[in-house]
């Protein structure tokens, strides 16, 4: 399932490679959902000319969610594969995919993402990516992982449920898994390759989006955050989002505290000089005065705090995004 609004430049390559893929013809069946497109998307993937290739064109804006809703009960296969338009596949992902649902506790099977520069051969793996993937590895050993990655993920049809469509998929789709007595789990060598987005103000939208609907359905779902009922998991799912989303207000706090305190002691006057050490580099990397490993990290965390910042208030006032926009 490839789920697209406005992909006339990556669609067709997105097909190819999905179609190039190593697994029985017979057995894969791609299903294009269009959220309301408006540029040539629908006409490319209409004139492709070949029956393996199903578009399903849903008229104006409903939302990634709801057309997943609509889509999924339609799907002809055990085994959905989830993904997007820029995401590039290894041509033994479904091989490698499918493999892991031979074990009857899996229910979900989730990946990661490389990333491609335009012109450049190799991969290259952030240190977002690599953290995220070495978490999940280790939640994945102990019981499940928190959450999938949206261009990559695979589920049994059978334990897909409807989702509101508030809901953020790849972050309530492995609730529901769980919710059923199956485990969520991240294969390591299950990956997709995108071309890096440099795009501050798209980055910086979609981070208010994806912390305002995630907050909204941590708390519909907050029974996942009782250890006598989940067990490990309300520990992974506490650690590796509920904190995640404070991490502002205990970067404010800590520097307005230790602002305040400078004159009381030398270890607050250091606190206070480092921080604002770092929000002058990452200001300065999102300026683009300035590049390099450590402006780009930097501002990265500057952008993902204010934009979380953003998204509580969004949360808190009861407003929510149900549809979407490419951040590149």
């Amino acid at each position: 399932v490839i789920s697209v609004y406005n992909e006339e430049r990556v669609i067709r390559e997105k097909i190819d490679n999905t179609l190039q893929l190593l697994y029985p013809e017979h057995l894969l069946e791609i299903l294009v959902v269009s959220d309301g497109s408006t540029d040539r998307t629908n006409e490319i993937v209409g004139a492709l000319g070949t029956s393996r290739v199903t578009l399903k064109a849903f008229p104006g804006r409903k939302g990634k969610t709801a057309c997943l809703n609509r889509t999924v009960p339609e799907a002809l296969g055990d085994i959905i594969v989830f993904t997007d338009a820029n995401s590039m596949f290894p041509l033994d992902l479904l091989q490698q995919l499918s493999a892991n649902f031979a074990n009857d506790s899996i229910g979900l099977v989730t990946g990661w993402t490389k990333y491609r520069k335009p012109g450049r051969t190799e991969e290259t793996v952030g240190l977002y990516s690599r953290l995220e993937m070495f978490t999940k590895e280790a939640e994945s050993r102990i019981s499940s992982c928190v959450g999938a990655d949206g261009a990559v993920f695979a589920i049994r049809k059978t334990l897909f449920q409807p989702l509101k469509e508030s809901d953020i998929n790849d972050f309530v789709i492995p609730l529901q898994v769980i919710a059923q007595g199956k485990r969520v789990v991240l294969d390591p060598a299950v990956y997709c390759i995108e071309q890096p987005g440099d795009n501050e103000a798209r980055e910086y939208r979609r981070q208010v989006r994806i912390t305002t609907r995630t907050l909204g359905a941590i708390g519909r779902n907050r029974q996942f955050l009782n250890p006598l009922r989940y067990g490990s998991f309300s520990f992974f799912l506490f650690s590796h989002k509920v904190i995640r989303f404070l991490v502002p207000f205990s970067f404010a706090g800590l520097l307005i505290t230790a602002v305040l305190l400078t004159n009381s002691s030398l270890l607050y006057a250091g606190f206070a000089t480092a921080q604002l050490i770092f929000i002058g580099i990452g200001l300065a990397g999102l300026s683009k005065h300035f590049t390099g490993r450590l402006p780009q990290l930097c501002s990265f965390f500057l952008l993902t705090i204010a934009a979380q910042l953003v998204g509580w208030a969004r949360w808190t006032l009861g407003k929510t995004d149900v549809i979407w926009k490419p951040a590149r």
